[in-house]
C-alpha cells in the first residue's frame, strides 16, 4: 500500500506540472522552478516509498543516489538532475541586481516531457492511477 505521504508528494508534483503549463511561455524562469520542484517531489516520493530518508535538498541526484543502483526508477530520476539548478537560479538577483538569462521555453517543455514520462513510470510502479 502506498503511504499518504508518498501520495501527497505525487499530488504536489502534479500541481507543479500544472504550474509549468500555466507559466509557459511567458515566465520561463518560474516555469523552470516548478519543473524542478515536480522532479524533486517525484524523486522524494520514490525514496520515501522505499523507506529512505527525506533529504532536505533540491539536488535531485543526491536524493536519487539513495536508491540502489539496480532500482528500476533510478536511471530515469537521475536524468532529471539537469533541473537541480532551477531551484535557485532565478530566485535572487546578483550583486548588480541582474538575473541570469532564463531558459528557453522549448528547454522547459523538453524537461516537462521527461517529467511526465517518469511520473507515469512511478504511477505504474506504485500501481497508482
Amino acid at each position: 500500500m502506498t503511504s499518504p505521504l508518498v501520495l501527497g508528494f505525487l499530488k504536489t508534483a502534479e500541481r507543479d506540472i500544472a504550474g509549468v503549463d500555466l507559466l509557459l511561455p511567458d515566465l520561463p524562469d518560474l516555469a523552470a522552478f516548478h519543473a524542478q520542484q515536480a522532479a524533486e517531489k517525484l524523486a522524494r516520493a520514490v525514496c520515501l516509498h522505499e523507506g529512505l530518508p527525506d533529504l532536505r535538498t533540491h539536488d535531485i541526484t543526491r536524493i536519487t543516489e539513495q536508491l540502489a543502483q539496480e532500482h528500476p526508477l533510478r536511471k530515469s530520476l537521475v536524468k532529471l538532475d539537469s533541473l537541480t539548478g532551477a531551484a535557485t537560479a532565478w530566485r535572487y538577483p546578483d550583486a548588480e541586481g541582474e538575473f541570469p538569462r532564463p531558459p528557453e521555453p522549448s528547454e522547459i517543455q523538453a524537461a516537462l516531457r521527461q517529467i511526465r514520462s517518469i511520473q507515469a513510470e512511478i504511477r505504474g510502479w506504485l500501481s497508482v492511477p
